[in-house]
């Protein structure tokens, strides 16, 4: 079998219009998002300590987010790529937070805990790598 994704659970959630309004990318596929204070909307995580819901997978526009009616595929269990922010540390069956892109970083002490990593060898900032997903947990 190929490496890749294995979803079990992708829910298509709508995207807050203000997306990550420090970044005039739009939605950025592979990247962790949480639950908006706007109820039923989701909205890029940028800290270890929330909690992440799972992870874009797909790209959409800054155009299409801004009129506050796009809707991403958001996988929430299974196998997904997820992008490398800081690689320092992680290796497979590392324990994985997200940092303030949305990107996998180590999850360190009290971080939550969006998943597992599956990908051996040497691992860089920007690379994609297979995650499985355990969102809820707490690193020990």
């Amino acid at each position: 079998m190929a490496h890749g994704g294995n979803p079990v659970i992708v829910k298509g959630w709508k995207v807050l219009s203000t997306y990550n309004s420090s970044a005039a990318a739009g939605v950025t596929w592979f990247r962790g998002v949480k639950i908006s204070a706007t109820a039923d909307f989701i909205d890029l995580n940028v800290a270890a300590t929330t909690m992440g819901i799972g992870i874009v997978q797909e790209n959409i526009d800054q155009a299409k987010v801004a009129t506050g009616k796009a809707v991403a595929g958001v996988m929430m269990i299974g196998i997904s790529k997820l992008f490398v922010q800081t690689a320092t540390s992680i290796v497979q069956g590392s324990r994985l937070s997200l940092g303030n892109a949305g990107g996998a970083i180590i999850a360190a002490s009290t971080n939550q805990v969006i998943g597992i990593n599956l990908t051996a060898g040497t691992i860089a900032a920007g690379d994609l790598i297979d995650v499985l997903l355990t969102t809820g947990q707490v690193a020990p």
